[in-house]
């Protein structure tokens, strides 16, 4: 068996630090509704950093968002240590992100007046840590993320790359079981980035309890993630494992977000000739007024305007609407026209 497969099977025999099933996020723009994630399915485990690649406005943000209780989803369920996010009250979520979860984000959001010292030590004074058990913990994360002699340093003394590793040992401060990064190297140069890297990948294997999930554009990230997700259009459009040592080791693999746009092309092409098979009259969006399944008024609709979505059959271009139901909290899919041809154009 081999090193990654053995790795794989010991992870899953742990519980997970988040899961998701069925998750939409709808939002509404004066008329339009846009589905931002749409049936997404996710669960992590202890050990692992699952990075989830794609590129601006695909979704990634959006479902950082989510797990970490900043937002709500629609519909789906989203656990954190099998506590259902969307069952919490705001206190709930206030003690979940200050206890359970840590965040690094993209442009660093620390503390001008403070310290770097001060700014890794502020989320544990909030927890009301013991005063000696905090000043431990500050001086073994700023070594950890190789800013022994910079703990002194305000943030505008302080390289892009060295903000951003204060915020990174920020995030670990109160060993939190899961660490969500939002696109944390999209603010700082190639080596800078490198070093973040390095970093995660050394803290994953030095606190083997936690979970991680970055979120980026950046093809780089495959190196050092145990699964990579490609996101396009809210939905995963495709799973890829870890990569083996010998590929690791080597500089000849380059992902790309063109990659995801084929990739995503494909999937809903194929998605597009399943739902949309026969010519038939169809109805249009303006004439579905209720929910299939519980008949409520209280629905979003909306469809995708990729061009890869619509299709010609006869004298009508068709597409595939989403129906989000806010009663019954379902997600449906119906075929529709956009418009006849022959009628509309001619």
């Amino acid at each position: 068996m081999s090193e990654v497969n053995s790795k794989k099977i010991k992870i899953e025999q742990k519980n997970p630090v988040v899961s998701l099933e069925g998750v939409y996020k709808i939002y509404k723009q004066g008329h339009l509704e846009v589905i931002a994630l749409n049936n997404i399915d996710l669960t992590v485990y202890p050990g692992e950093l699952v990075v989830i690649m794609g590129p601006s406005g695909s979704g990634k943000t959006t479902l950082l968002n989510i797990i970490a209780g900043l937002e709500r989803p629609n519909a789906g369920s989203v656990k954190v240590k099998d506590l259902e996010i969307s069952r919490l009250k705001d206190e709930g979520i206030q003690q979940l992100l200050q206890n359970d979860i840590g965040i690094i984000f993209q442009f660093f959001n620390l503390i001008p007046s403070l310290t770097a010292a001060g700014n890794v030590e502020m989320p544990m004074i909030v927890a009301k840590k013991p005063k000696n058990e905090r000043k431990k913990r500050v001086e073994e994360l700023l070594n950890d993320v190789g800013l022994k002699n910079r703990t002194r340093h305000r943030p505008f003394t302080l390289s892009g790359g060295e903000k951003q590793r204060v915020a990174i040992a920020q995030a670990f401060a109160n060993n939190p079981k899961l660490i969500l990064a939002d696109e944390p190297t999209g603010n700082i140069d190639s080596v800078s980035a490198e070093k973040i890297m390095a970093i995660f990948h050394q803290n994953m294997e030095k606190y083997p309890d936690k979970a991680m999930i970055i979120v980026t554009h950046d093809p780089a990230f495959r190196k050092i993630a145990d699964r990579t997700y490609v996101i396009r259009d809210g939905q995963f459009v495709r799973e890829i494992a870890k990569m083996a040592m010998e590929d690791l080791n080597s500089n000849g693999y380059e992902y790309t977000d063109e990659d995801s746009q084929i990739i995503a092309v494909q999937a809903k092409h194929e998605q597009s000739k399943a739902l949309i098979e026969e010519p038939q009259e169809l109805c249009k969006i303006e004439s579905i007024t209720q929910c299939p399944i519980c008949h409520s008024e209280n629905i979003l609709k909306g469809y995708d305007k990729n061009s890869s979505s619509f299709l010609i059959h006869g004298s009508q271009m068709t597409t595939t609407l989403s129906i989000a139901c806010l009663e019954c909290h379902s997600m449906t899919f119906q075929k529709i026209a956009v418009f006849g041809i022959k009628k509309d154009l001619v």
